[in-house]
């Protein structure tokens, strides 16, 4: 099953060209839509329910703006409350930038066992976290395997995503890396021509964030603790004896919690 997540904040000019390109690819795979609706302004909630279409689509709101990354995180974990460890979720931008015929691609490398897989555009704050062999870090436009998603959320609880803006994408992107998640990158373009309005992105406190994102990662802040899910889970399995024959238990992730 997949399942598209889709932050959106005040984009009542760009929801009906989304809707209008994602609805025959989610009709094709069969795949229900969440769009998380980050206290627009706008009539965005409005706008989506009018250019619904036959889509299985929900909205989840935010009575305020809280964020780009408080948005991802709310819609991660509602996809996660319906999804199994093999399940895409599939995050993309709002404004229509992101190419949905980069898709096919994305998925053939995703079933072929691949966790991440970015569509990914070249950016320079890869070096700064030590990701010479990731070209984006900071693209929204991602397919992630469900399971691997789980595990970082019950590693790290509420603070799977602790970036409010558009640094979040790095952060989280970081906390898989470093687990032992394996990633992959489809090229892409950014078609800016496509979409109305200004992007919301603010350029100052989005470089300070990235700064501090990076700064943790190269401290060591943003690796998961010894004891957890993740590192149970990426850890290396010892050498058993010749003489034992029972085989390792192992425990199934327990379902992550709607943030209240």
């Amino acid at each position: 099953m997949i399942r598209f997540v889709i932050p959106a904040y005040n984009e009542a000019e760009n929801i009906p060209k989304l809707l209008a390109d994602l609805a025959p690819v989610a009709r094709e795979l069969g795949a229900r839509v969440i769009i998380v609706d980050d206290g627009s302004t706008d009539g965005t909630a409005e706008v989506i329910r009018e250019h619904a279409r036959d889509m299985h689509l929900a909205v989840v709101q935010h009575t305020v703006n809280r964020g780009l990354g408080t948005a991802i995180n709310t819609g991660i974990r509602s996809a996660l409350k319906e999804s199994s460890d093999d399940d895409a979720i599939i995050t993309l931008e709002a404004d229509t930038t992101s190419d949905l015929s980069d898709l096919p691609r994305m998925m053939e490398v995703f079933d072929r066992g691949t966790d991440v897989v970015l569509a990914s555009v070249s950016n320079t704050f890869r070096y700064l976290g030590g990701l010479r062999q990731i070209h984006t870090l900071s693209s929204l436009y991602r397919v992630y395997r469900a399971g691997t998603l789980r595990r970082a959320a019950d590693t790290y609880g509420y603070l799977l995503v602790r970036e409010p803006g558009f640094a979040a994408n790095v952060e989280l992107l970081l906390k898989l890396y470093n687990a032992g998640a394996s990633v992959a990158e489809v090229p892409t373009t950014n078609d800016w021509t496509t979409r109305k309005g200004e992007s919301k992105m603010q350029l100052k406190p989005t470089v300070l964030a990235y700064f501090r994102v990076m700064a943790a990662q190269i401290v060591g802040r943003i690796q998961p603790p010894p004891v957890s899910p993740l590192a149970e889970a990426t850890a290396a399995l010892p050498i058993a004896e010749k003489s034992s024959a029972a085989p390792l238990a192992t425990s199934e992730p327990q379902p992550v919690a709607q943030p209240g």
